[in-house]
């Protein structure tokens, strides 16, 4: 695989954003559907929030929108559906009332139990046949590239153009 890339050829097959890009896309929709035939009503992007509130604690929607590299409109969005669904509640910051709290709700509290073995299972099924040493290069790899894109990105989600 060519590296540094020809300018008079620019194949996307090559560049490993779009393998990222690519893998990012099926895990989404294949996790969604996994979790649709076991009878849930999550989506691969509530799964995110869920995960960090289960791990985290209650949140602001801004911390959830900082740790899960979404804009704010989308998690706004998103906590809004998982409200009406059930698995999140929202209540006042009692330290400033312009923020809310968001938690998970017992409902969502209940659904780890059966959403973990799911998400599991398609990982352990996406890493078949994949070593733990390549597993381990990549991760180390990916991390890497994340932290030098971050250092050095004004685009990322949680800044604001022109700032």
């Amino acid at each position: 695989m060519q590296l540094l890339y020809n300018t008079r050829m620019f194949d996307y097959e090559n560049i490993f954003l779009h393998w990222v890009n690519r893998l990012g896309f099926l895990s989404r929709g294949e996790l969604t559907a996994r979790f649709r035939e076991a009878g849930h009503t999550v989506s691969a992007e509530e799964w995110a929030l869920l995960i960090v509130l289960w791990e985290k604690g209650p949140q602001t929607p801004g911390d959830l929108a900082s740790v899960t590299f979404k804009d704010r409109t989308t998690v706004t969005r998103l906590i809004d559906t998982m409200e009406r669904k059930g698995f999140v509640t929202r209540s006042e910051d009692l330290r400033d009332r312009r923020r809310s709290i968001i938690d998970v709700s017992r409902y969502g509290a209940e659904l780890k139990g059966s959403l973990i073995p799911i998400a599991k299972a398609l990982l352990a099924q996406a890493i078949a046949g994949v070593s733990s040493e390549e597993l381990e290069t990549t991760t180390r790899t990916l991390r890497k590239i994340t932290e030098t894109m971050s250092a050095t990105s004004d685009a990322g989600p949680r800044k604001k153009r022109g700032a």
